[in-house]
């Protein structure tokens, strides 16, 4: 049975879903039907879409391929700490794929997404912003948020610092960083660039439509009946388990066309000119770091 080898891994709202879809258009490319399997992040349990009994059942998610380049995409991969030493012991020559964008930008996008999936309840991202340090303790957690660690947005935003760790245990080579302001203004240069580092020709595709901008739900009532308590979604998860691996990865497929009809595009709010400061401040450090790590000046992210 083929192995995946090349990983999507993050960061969320930085464009993974966009190169996803593309890829999967490849003919010389089999990505996993379903987005985010986060089979590798041990520390992260709540956010597998699919339970995973074993090495043997992550596999065959992967049954049908015969590809050139077999990937998946999981985003929150960048925040585990074991993820990557996983991947690199089930396949040394995995690649990995990062793309990342201003932090000041993502924790305004990853606020928005954490309100649709009812995991963040605060409205004000600058409200939400002061609640983390209650958070970090397990206070002020909405019922419906998971993973208490997707709404700490400043650690969240710190690329830097999980670029820094990808790099100790992944060699150069098999990281490629793509920085998403670049993606979206040559998305087909960047495109060539991806198809070349996982070994696959071009396709020569040449339309990259817009995929997975700011939403919102039609529906608050939807929204709420698929994205329940913790302990609602643990016990429907262990039901749909008894089911086995294809069963669930065909539930998570049907589950995202319908969570998908129920959203539409919506603009972000400004952030204030004083939290914006703030940010800067705040992220400023780190993106000195990742500059030296992608030998690039990423300052115009904090401008």
């Amino acid at each position: 049975m083929k192995r995946p080898n090349f990983f999507i891994a993050g960061a969320p709202r930085c464009g993974t879903t966009a190169l996803y879809s593309y890829l999967s258009e490849h003919p010389d490319i089999f990505m996993s039907e379903v987005k985010e399997l986060n089979y590798f992040a041990f520390d992260f349990p709540n956010v597998q879409k699919i339970t995973f009994k074993s090495e043997m059942d992550y596999l065959k998610v992967f049954e049908k391929a015969n590809h050139l380049a077999i990937g998946e995409a999981s985003p929150f991969y960048l925040y585990s700490q074991v993820a990557f030493t996983n991947i690199r012991k089930f396949n040394p020559e995995a690649k990995i794929i990062l793309t990342l964008r201003s932090p000041i930008n993502f924790v305004q996008s990853f606020h928005q997404l954490n309100l649709s999936l009812l995991r963040e309840d605060e409205e004000n991202l600058e409200k939400a912003w002061e609640l983390q340090d209650q958070r970090r303790q397990g206070k002020q957690i909405p019922a419906s948020c998971r993973q208490p660690e997707m709404i700490l947005y400043g650690e969240l935003g710190l690329f830097g610092k999980y670029v820094e760790r990808l790099l100790t245990i992944f060699p150069r080579d098999q990281v490629l960083i793509i920085i998403f302001e670049d993606f979206a203004k040559q998305p087909q240069e960047i495109y060539e660039k991806i198809l070349e580092f996982i070994g696959v020709p071009s396709d020569g595709r040449t339309e990259f439509p817009p995929v997975n901008s700011n939403f919102s739900n039609k529906s608050t009532l939807l929204a709420k009946l698929f994205h329940p308590p913790q302990s609602i979604y643990k016990a429907f998860i262990k039901v749909i388990s008894l089911f086995g691996v294809n069963f669930m990865k065909f539930v998570s497929i049907i589950y995202n066309k319908i969570e998908t009809l129920n959203t539409k595009r919506t603009s972000r709010e400004p952030v204030a000119p004083e939290f914006k400061a703030a940010l800067k401040t705040y992220f400023q450090k780190d993106v000195q770091t990742l500059s030296v790590l992608v030998n690039r000046d990423l300052s115009f992210w904090l401008e």
